[in-house]
C-alpha cells in the first residue's frame, strides 16, 4: 500500500490520505476529542482489510475494543490487536482479540515486545497494512523521563515507517512545557492540532507538504 485513506475523517480542505510509513501526532488540550479522532483515523481503513494494533496506557483493552466497535459495527476482531498497559482487565481475559498485557506504562521493553509479537501475528495472517495507535504519550511521560520516552518513540515510529504502516499517537498539549512538546513533536511526520474556540472546535494539520496549515471548523 502506498497511502492510507482517511477520507471524511478531517474537514474538507485538509487531507484525505496519508503516505504509508507516516507517523501522526494528535495534540490539544484535555477533553477536546484527541482520543476520538485517533480511533476514527485507526478504524477508517478496517473494512478495507487493514489491521489495527493499539497500545493503551490508561484505558482497558475491553474499553478500547468497545470504542472500535462503535466506529466499525462489523468489526473483524481477527484484525484488531491491543497492548494493554492499564491493568484494568486484570480479572478479565478478552478471548476474541489478540492482547498482550504489560505491567505498567513505564515498561517500555514490555510494550516493544508486545507490539512486535502482535505485528508478527498479523504477518502470519497475511495482514500487511497495519494502523498503529498509542493513546497516550502523556501517560508515558508521567512514568519516565523525556529522553527515555523519546528513544522509545524513535524506535517505534521507525518500525512503523520501515513496515509501511500508519502511526497515530496522542499527547495532551497542556500537560507539558514547550521543551517536552517540541522534543516529542520532532519525532513525527505530521501533527494534527485540535482546539476549542468561541465558535466551536477547530483542527489544523502541520508537517505534510502541500497540506493547508489553516484552522478549519471540526464538528
Amino acid at each position: 500500500m502506498s497511502t492510507y485513506n482517511i477520507d471524511e475523517v478531517l474537514p474538507e480542505g485538509t487531507i484525505t490520505e496519508l503516505p504509508a510509513g507516516t507517523n501522526v501526532l494528535i495534540t490539544g488540550p484535555p477533553m477536546v476529542g484527541k482520543r476520538e479522532l485517533a480511533f476514527q483515523l485507526l478504524a477508517v481503513g478496517h473494512q478495507e482489510g487493514e489491521g489495527v494494533l493499539c497500545v493503551t496506557t490508561s484505558a482497558s483493552a475491553s474499553s478500547m475494543l468497545d470504542e472500535f466497535e462503535r466506529q466499525v459495527p462489523t468489526l473483524d476482531r481477527d484484525r484488531v490487536a491491543i497492548v494493554d498497559c492499564s491493568g484494568g482487565d486484570s480479572q478479565q481475559t478478552i478471548r476474541e482479540i489478540a492482547t498482550e498485557r504489560v505491567s505498567s506504562p513505564g515498561d517500555l521493553t514490555g510494550i516493544s515486545i508486545g507490539t512486535a509479537k502482535l505485528l508478527q501475528q498479523f504477518s502470519k495472517q497475511n495482514v500487511s497494512d497495519v494502523r498503529h495507535g498509542l493513546v497516550s504519550i502523556s501517560t508515558l511521560i508521567q512514568y519516565l523521563d523525556l529522553q527515555t520516552v523519546f528513544k522509545f518513540l524513535h524506535i517505534y515510529t521507525s518500525r512503523i515507517e520501515d513496515t509501511g504502516g500508519l502511526g497515530v499517537f496522542t499527547m495532551d498539549s497542556d500537560s507539558h512545557g514547550a521543551k517536552t512538546t517540541n522534543t516529542v513533536t520532532s519525532e513525527f511526520d505530521c501533527v494534527i492540532e485540535l482546539r476549542e474556540t468561541e465558535d466551536g472546535r477547530e483542527v489544523r494539520v502541520k508537517g505534510l507538504p502541500g497540506a493547508s496549515r489553516s484552522w478549519h471548523a471540526f464538528d
